[in-house]
């Protein structure tokens, strides 16, 4: 069977530079917003064994793993789908007495299979942040708080976060005593917001006037804070108003923290139906055509592992949120390097010297140590994107000179080697240095 060299398995992807320097950058500075805030990195292992991993995992995630066997015991592993189950693994069993709350963070990838499509991979990286053991509504604002302040601290522009709670719509299919097969319909037709779809629905199970005013006002409950009223119209039911002041609370506790013009309220949101406790959210951007980040409360994740107990978090999708910052323009790729040394002297201690000098002073530093003229070097300098260059031992220059060059702007100076870390720090590290390095793919 031929194959191509260059092949690798549909759904995942290698991260050239300065891509993969983009995409480290974006999770340090994720990780950074999460340790701001009380959350301790947490490292889970890459695969489990399938028959534990599946007590945290929906169906729907059973069915898409990634299984294999372990030769010593024949029993079935699984590449981790989820982080979140291996924290309320762990939360359930060796912290079980550790005093709450539990506040973890991470960055790693999970794997799903999936058919793939631009923005779906079967291997996806997230950062993401659990909150183990409080059931208080200000609990659920944080977390919407957090992932607020983290998008804004990559840069992204441009986003609201949907926030809802799934209660709501539980009680409201609860009070229309719908067949299990009518109420997935129902949650189909909501979640693509296709009223026509409803409308159908409503004629096959002759719903009364007052179940199809109820099915019909859910995918218009989308918009700001005056969706609490409006749905408070809609349902009389004991499950869903509760839903509603749970969802008023933390709408109020949200301006408190000054995050509503951040906020939409939608309360046709099916997302996580099967998983999720109470408030579930989301980010998206315009330019964007799926969710960057998700999140909500799972409060019986836990009990499946041991003792019940409260729990919230979510995660960013990592890919898709360096897409949406990609086409925002919000990227600036950093270089292979700050400066290239071309030391054509005998005695390499100068080119020594002055790399370690200006590295200490947290400049990035290459020195080109291939045998080749000056010439050569330069261009090798350009094709990658290195911002400056220093030469050593060139004809014209003195045993004591450097030439530093600009490589971008095209100025080259003539300076003593003993002020020549001076003079780079009176120019400082200027904004050239982002100029973006292309990989031949």
């Amino acid at each position: 069977m031929l194959f191509s060299k260059t092949e690798i398995p549909k759904g995942v992807r290698v991260y050239l530079p300065p891509q993969a320097t983009l995409k480290r950058e974006i999770e340090s500075k994720l990780l950074s917003v999460f340790h701001r805030w009380g959350f301790q990195e947490i490292v889970t292992p890459t695969f489990e064994y399938y028959d534990v991993m599946a007590l945290g995992l929906s169906e729907d995630f059973r069915d898409r793993t990634f299984k294999l066997t372990e030769q010593a015991t024949g029993r079935v592993l699984v590449l981790r789908p989820d982080i979140t189950p291996q924290i309320a693994r762990v939360a359930a069993t060796i912290l079980k007495d550790y005093p709450k709350p539990l506040r973890f963070c991470y960055s790693s990838n999970v794997f799903r299979y999936a058919e793939p499509q631009v923005g779906r991979h079967r291997e996806v990286y997230q950062a993401g942040v659990e909150l183990i053991g409080l059931d208080l509504p200000e609990a659920d604002v944080e977390m919407i708080a957090i992932a607020v302040e983290s998008l804004m601290e990559v840069g992204l522009a441009d986003f609201k976060i949907a926030v809802s709670q799934v209660e709501f719509l539980r009680g409201l299919l609860e009070q229309l005593q719908l067949p299990k097969d009518a109420e997935r319909q129902v949650q189909l037709a909501l979640h693509k917001k296709d009223g026509s779809a409803l409308d159908r629905f409503m004629e096959v199970f002759r719903l009364n006037s007052g179940a199809r005013d109820m099915l019909l006002a859910l995918p218009n409950l989308f918009g700001g804070e005056e969706v609490l009223s409006q749905a408070g119209r809609v349902v009389n039911n004991p499950r869903s108003e509760r839903a509603l002041q749970n969802l008023q609370t933390v709408y109020d506790m949200l301006k408190v923290y000054e995050l509503e013009s951040f906020v939409l309220l939608d309360l046709s949101e099916i997302r996580g139906f099967d998983y999720y406790t109470g408030i579930v959210f989301e980010a998206f951007t315009a330019n964007l055509g799926y969710e960057i980040c998700s999140g909500g409360r799972y409060d019986h994740m836990i009990g499946r592992f041991g003792e019940e107990c409260p729990s919230t978090g979510f995660a960013i999708d990592i890919e898709k949120l360096h897409m949406a910052l990609e086409r925002q323009g919000a990227l600036q790729p950093r270089t292979q390097a700050d400066f290239l040394i071309m030391d054509f002297k005998p005695d390499k201690q100068d080119a020594l010297r002055i790399a370690k000098e200006l590295r200490q002073r947290g400049y990035r530093v290459a020195r080109d140590i291939i045998r080749r003229d000056l010439d050569g070097s330069l261009s090798y300098a350009q094709r990658m994107g290195i911002a400056r260059g220093i030469v050593l031992g060139t004809p014209g220059l003195q045993p004591h000179e450097a030439l530093l060059k600009d490589l971008q702007r095209g100025w080259e100076r003539v300076v003593p080697i003993g002020g020549l870390i001076a003079l780079i720090e009176s120019l400082g590290r200027q904004a050239s240095f982002s100029q973006s390095t292309h990989f031949a793919r």
